[in-house]
């Protein structure tokens, strides 16, 4: 499995004159066929951009359905459901924080503990720079990703 960026999303629904944006609307064609999810604190960051330019509706739709409306899986955040919430809480503020100080946003932080945790494959993102140096995991642009694909 590997975990989706939130700007792959954003770019595909709000950014069409992006420069990104004929390689970003490839890869989100080959979505389905690719194992791959969003972590659900990536969802609210994207809900969260979304919000100034969906309807409630719309809004409604996307934090409740998404995997309706790209065919990516949304999963959990990583030990929520094995402890008790004050348990889980100090846990995540704790690795959170560890990748806050790498010099990262706090929705990079948490995609990256996520990621980590869940033990995907790679992270797929436009910005590579903001965790390439932070993580031992593979960390890809959407492009190169369907280019590892189209290799193997």
């Amino acid at each position: 499995m590997v975990l989706l960026d939130s700007n792959i999303f954003i770019v595909d629904r709000f950014f069409p004159r992006d420069a990104l944006y004929p390689q970003n609307k490839a890869f989100v064609e080959k979505l389905a066929s690719i194992d791959a999810a969003v972590s659900s604190f990536t969802l609210l960051e994207i809900c969260g951009v979304a919000s100034f330019r969906l309807s409630v509706d719309e809004l409604s739709a996307w934090l409740f359905g998404f995997g309706a409306i790209y065919p990516v899986s949304v999963i959990d955040m990583h030990g929520l459901r094995s402890n008790d919430g004050e348990a889980w809480w100090s846990i995540f503020i704790e690795e959170v924080a560890a990748n806050i100080a790498k010099k990262m946003t706090f929705g990079d932080a948490a995609l990256l503990r996520e990621a980590e945790r869940h033990d995907v494959e790679a992270v797929i993102t436009w910005n590579t720079k903001d965790f390439i140096r932070c993580t031992q995991l593979d960390v890809l642009t959407p492009t190169a990703l369907l280019r590892r694909m189209n290799k193997q």
